[in-house]
C-alpha cells in the first residue's frame, strides 16, 4: 500500500515539474517575442530618426548653399555696376559723346548738336527745333509715375536743385531712355531767364542694373512673387488707403494641402511642380491691381483691393478648382494636388495689415480642419 501511495505521489510530483516547466517555457517564449517586438520598434524608430536627421542635415546644407550662393551673386552685381559704371562714366571716357540742347525759357528747344539728335533718333534736325522739349523728348509722365510736365518750371525754380538731374527721355520711335544732365540758366541783364542750356549722357545701361537689383530685393527668386517684406509692405500701403478712403479689402491665405507627406513620397520634382502649379492659379484668377506673395515655404498670400467678401470667395473658389483640376506628373506618376485658403477682410477696427492676415491664418487652419480643399472665410466679419 505505502509502495502504490510512494508512486502515486510520484507521478503527481512528475506531472506538476512537468506543468511547471512548460509555464517556464511559455514565459521564455513570450520574452523572446516581447524582445524582438521591442527591438524591431526601437531599430524602426532608429531609421527613422536616421531619415529625419539626414534630411535635416541636407536641408540645413541646402539653405547654407543657396546663402552662398546668394553671397557671391550679390558679389558679383556688385562687381559688374562698378565695372558698368566705370564703363559708362560719361567723364572717364574719353570718346563719350555728350547730349548738348539750349532751349528757351519755357523749354522750346533753340539748338543742338549732331550726336543730340542722332542720339534721339531725329535725322532731320526740324523735326524738334522749335519744339518743347516737354512732350516730346520729355514725356509728360515717367514710368513711375512721376509728372514731368513742369519740368522746366522747376529747373528755373530750383536752379541749385537742378544743376544735376536724371530723368526719363524718349526717343522718335518710343523708346525710353534714362539722361544725367546738368543745366545752366542764363539771365539777362534785369536777372531773367533767358535760356536753358543742358548738357546730358545717357545712363540708361546704369539704371537697368539698379532695376535688376531693385528686383532682387522685392521678388522671391523661386516663384517670381512678391516676397514677405514687398508683400507687407505693399499690404501696409493698400491697408492705409483702404481706410482712408473707407474701400473694401480682402485677403486670401492659400496653402498647398499634404505638402509634407507628399514631398516625402515623391521628393523635390513634386515640390517644385506643386508650388508652379499653385502660382499659376492665383496669377490667373488675379487682377493687375490685385498683389500676390510668398509668405512662407508653401504658403501664399493674395491682397485685394477694393474687394468685398463675396468676391474675394469668388476668387478663392477660381484658384481652388483650377489647383485641384491640374494635371501634375512627377515622372510617369499622376498627382493630385489641392489647396485650402483662408479669407478675410478689412475692418473698421484694422490697424495694420498683420491683424487681417491673423484672421485669414485663422480661417486657414479652419479649412484644413474640414480636410482640405476648401475655401473659409472668416466668421466674424463684423
Amino acid at each position: 500500500m505505502s509502495f502504490l501511495f510512494a508512486v502515486a505521489h510520484a507521478a503527481d510530483a512528475a506531472e506538476n515539474a512537468e506543468q511547471a516547466l512548460f509555464s517556464e517555457v511559455d514565459l521564455s517564449l513570450f520574452a523572446i517575442a516581447l524582445c524582438a517586438v521591442i527591438l524591431i520598434a526601437s531599430l524602426l524608430l532608429g531609421l527613422r530618426y536616421m531619415k529625419v536627421m539626414t534630411k535635416e542635415k541636407e536641408l540645413k546644407q541646402k539653405v547654407i548653399d543657396l546663402q552662398n550662393e546668394l553671397l557671391k551673386t550679390q558679389k558679383n552685381l556688385e562687381e559688374l555696376t562698378k565695372e558698368r559704371n566705370r564703363k559708362f562714366d560719361p567723364y572717364s571716357s574719353p570718346n563719350t559723346k555728350s547730349i548738348i540742347f539750349c532751349l528757351d525759357k519755357d523749354g522750346v528747344i533753340l539748338s543742338g548738336n549732331d550726336y543730340a539728335f542722332e542720339f534721339f533718333g531725329y535725322a532731320d534736325k526740324n523735326e524738334l527745333l522749335g519744339k518743347n522739349i516737354i512732350g516730346t523728348l520729355v514725356p509728360l509722365k515717367d514710368s513711375h509715375g512721376q509728372n514731368m510736365a513742369n519740368l522746366i518750371e522747376r529747373i528755373k525754380n530750383n536752379p541749385r536743385l537742378y544743376v544735376d538731374n536724371e530723368n526719363e527721355n524718349i526717343c522718335k520711335n518710343g523708346k525710353k531712355v534714362w539722361v544725367s544732365w546738368t543745366n545752366r540758366i542764363i539771365y539777362d541783364s534785369e536777372g531773367n531767364p533767358t535760356e536753358i542750356r543742358s548738357v546730358g549722357f545717357d545712363i540708361s545701361p546704369r539704371k537697368r542694373l539698379e532695376d535688376e537689383l531693385r528686383q532682387m530685393t522685392v521678388i522671391d527668386p523661386i516663384t517670381g512673387v512678391l516676397n514677405r517684406q514687398r508683400f507687407l509692405d505693399d499690404g501696409t500701403r493698400e491697408l492705409k488707403r483702404a481706410r482712408r478712403y473707407g474701400r473694401e479689402l480682402s485677403v486670401l491665405l492659400m496653402t498647398i494641402d499634404r505638402f509634407d507627406a507628399l514631398n516625402s513620397e515623391h521628393g523635390t520634382a513634386f515640390s517644385d511642380e506643386a508650388v508652379k502649379v499653385a502660382v499659376t492659379a492665383c496669377q490667373d484668377a488675379i487682377r493687375e491691381s490685385d498683389y500676390l506673395g510668398r509668405l512662407a515655404d508653401v504658403e501664399f498670400a493674395l491682397l485685394l483691393p477694393e474687394t468685398p467678401l463675396e468676391g474675394a470667395m469668388i476668387v478663392a473658389e477660381r484658384i481652388r478648382t483650377q489647383v485641384m483640376h491640374s494635371d501634375l506628373m512627377v515622372g510617369d506618376v499622376k498627382i493630385s494636388v489641392t489647396t485650402s485658403i483662408g479669407i478675410a477682410t478689412r475692418l473698421p477696427s484694422d490697424e495694420t495689415i498683420d491683424s487681417v492676415l491673423l484672421r485669414a491664418f485663422n480661417a486657414l487652419r479652419t479649412a484644413k480642419e474640414h480636410h482640405n480643399n476648401v475655401a473659409v472665410a472668416e466668421q466674424n466679419q463684423s
